[in-house]
């Protein structure tokens, strides 16, 4: 493997961008061997790359066991600044040769599944209109998933997810918890879903009291919205009737269209045309059971020119889709986003 040419200095001694690299590598893999492999580096070389780097910085960075490898409380903090440093290099080395071009490069974008059935199709069609040089990476999964890869520097930015905060908290301004930065977007409501009765005909509204007699079929404990739910429920006293859990959004659309079980969850997590008409979709009250979706992304590492463009072209097409209808059961904040 070639040799990096670039160092700073820490105390007394040069660290070079090598020794973050492997490091990356190894917390990454959870294994030195298999670093090692796939750096296509001798395994006592890397060991002592990585003895450096713990001498040079004076703190012990991985611990060692039969499971493998995992970062101490230093080594997590030097897998995050160290995921700053690279990735500014990388924008430095594009942002020089690129000087009069489009933003352009990898950008990694992390999507909740409901906001993804909604958004994903959109937003690849925007980058590939306005920024064809932009690689445009989208991981969907759950948003405290996607939390951990963008507060692990994995992602640049992602929606998420949260419970709607209480009376008097900022509905659009900045937050920040830790080191990620919290834009609130939207507003969303959350529906009883069921197959219609026989015969039709069913009140547009339910009570929380009346939805916890009504069996039903919702994401896993981990799931935010499951969360929102529990809590919504619990603070009122009551328990819902959960009769399974499962965290295939459209396996749950599946088992409601059936008649199986009813489930709560917001309109965008339904896929399919007509799939509204054929269901019962009915706002929960008292009051309004709702859920919170925010643009994140770390306040330590930062975003290049092309992660800046995707940041704003994600509020911009978010309130299109809101103003048009197409996310149903959304209500912007304030009027949408900043501008």
């Amino acid at each position: 493997m070639a040799r990096q040419g670039f160092a700073f200095r820490i105390g007394t001694r040069p660290m070079e961008l090598r020794q973050l690299r492997y490091f990356l590598r190894i917390v990454e893999l959870g294994s030195m061997s298999k670093a090692a492999k796939d750096l296509y580096i001798a395994q006592p070389a890397l060991s002592s790359q990585i003895t450096n780097l713990e001498s040079e910085l004076g703190a012990r960075l991985l611990s060692r066991s039969v499971r493998g490898v995992s970062p101490t409380r230093a080594g997590d903090a030097l897998y995050l600044h160290a995921q700053a440093v690279l990735r500014q290099i990388e924008r430095l080395k594009y942002d020089v040769a690129n000087t009069d071009a489009l933003p352009g490069g990898p950008v990694s974008v992390g999507l909740p599944t409901s906001a993804a059935n909604v958004l994903a199709g959109p937003l690849i069609a925007a980058v590939q209109q306005r920024y064809p040089d932009i690689q445009l990476r989208i991981v969907e999964s759950l948003s405290g998933h996607l939390l951990e890869l963008v507060a692990t520097g994995r992602l640049e930015m992602s929606l998420l997810f949260e419970a709607v905060p209480g009376a008097g908290s900022p509905s659009k301004e900045i937050q920040r918890g830790g080191s990620i930065q919290w834009v609130p977007l939207i507003d969303e409501d959350l529906y009883l879903l069921a197959r219609p009765p026989q015969g039709g005909g069913s009140a547009p509204t339910v009570s929380l009291e009346e939805a916890a007699g009504v069996p039903l079929v919702l994401p896993g404990s981990s799931n935010v919205t499951r969360q929102i739910i529990e809590r919504r429920f619990a603070e009122a006293g009551l328990a819902p009737s959960v009769m399974m859990e499962l965290d295939s959004l459209s396996t749950i659309q599946s088992i409601v269209e059936s008649g199986q079980a009813a489930t709560i969850l917001s309109l965008s997590a339904l896929v399919g045309a007509g799939v509204r008409e054929k269901l019962s979709v009915r706002s929960v009250d008292d009051p309004p059971l709702r859920r919170r979706l925010s643009l994140c992304n770390s306040d330590v590492l930062g975003m290049g020119a092309a992660a800046e463009v995707i940041g704003a072209l994600i509020p911009e097409l978010v309130c299109e889709l809101v103003a048009s209808g197409r996310w149903a059961g959304a209500r912007l904040l304030q009027g949408g986003p900043a501008q």
